[in-house]
């Protein structure tokens, strides 16, 4: 996509596409059509507005080969999935009952790597995998075993795009010796844009080794740590305003020679506010915008603005 006479490539998506049910927490009846028809398919209608998605269900678990086979026949040529990596590689082992603080280390085995990587291979098989991301979690602090566990696995996936989250402050304090381990590991870093709290990573508003990976969680402080359900962390909306103001930042990104590939997903998925804002950043952009549906009209009417 040509965006300020730079030939760049530049997509935008959402993390993750499936969210059943009704507003707040689903997206029926606010992207999705509240009454579906026989047969309808929500990766398909998804890729008639973005031409990528991160699909978020691998942290939980590797999919099934034939799920990625699945999601690859649904979407069109040149529809790109960008894959966040298995929690076992980035993520402790919890103990005990959900919520229980204690954790244990359990370091991922070749037999891992392989599973994964059979697991993705019918996307990559397909043309349409874009890059891994490694999301590790916030208390993941900088030290010389956490480095090493990173090193090991960006290694792993050599023959990989990787992109990798680091969301602890002491990344971005010992930036040198973060940058080189990423490069060491031929990774970007991923920016983020979250509220941010003394403990928050501190980040250029940049590509890293030709890419430029930005994930949009929203703003939603009050209800960042301290929320009844998961989705409520997500509950915020950029609007037309913010993702004008962004648009022209990666405008000026993309006018960069460093900067080869765009990507930003938006995360703030309560109320189905991502494929909204995500359709506002293409509009500000210059990206074609399909005619909207109306449950999409009818949930944020600044879109028909």
């Amino acid at each position: 996509m040509q965006i300020n006479g730079a030939m760049t490539d530049v997509r935008i998506g959402t993390c993750g596409y499936s969210y059943p049910g009704a507003p707040p927490k689903g997206w029926d009846g606010a992207f999705y059509p509240a009454e579906r028809r026989r047969g309808f398919d929500e990766l398909s209608y998804y890729s008639d507005f973005f031409d990528t998605v991160e699909i978020n269900s691998s942290f939980y678990r590797p999919p099934a080969p034939a799920m990625a086979r699945a999601w690859a026949a649904k979407t069109p040529d040149g529809f790109e999935f960008s894959v966040k990596a298995w929690q076992k590689f980035t993520h402790a082992t919890r103990l005990g009952e959900p919520g229980a603080p204690r954790e244990r280390r359990e370091n991922p085995t070749a037999d891992d790597v392989e599973l994964f990587k059979q697991a993705i291979a019918p996307l990559a098989a397909a043309g349409k995998l874009g890059a891994l991301l490694f999301q590790y979690p916030a208390g993941f602090y900088f030290t010389p075993a956490n480095a090493e566990r990173v090193a090991w696995t960006l290694e792993a996936f050599r023959d990989f795009e990787k992109v990798v989250e680091l969301r602890h402050r002491s990344w971005s304090d010992g930036r040198p010796a973060t940058e080189k381990l990423l490069a060491e590991g031929d990774a970007a870093w991923a920016v983020i844009d979250e509220p941010k709290f003394a403990s928050s990573v501190r980040q250029p508003f940049a590509p890293s080794r030709g890419v430029f990976y930005l994930r949009l969680h929203g703003r939603n402080s009050a209800q960042w740590w301290e929320h009844g359900e998961s989705w409520e962390r997500y509950d915020y909306l950029y609007g037309a305003e913010k993702m004008q103001a962004l648009a022209t930042r990666v405008k000026e990104i993309a006018g960069k020679p460093e900067a080869r590939k765009i990507r930003v997903y938006l995360n703030n998925h309560a109320r189905g506010r991502a494929v909204a804002d995500g359709l506002l950043l293409k509009r500000a952009l210059g990206l074609d915008v399909p005619s909207l549906p109306r449950e999409l009209r009818d949930a944020f009417p600044e879109l028909t603005g």
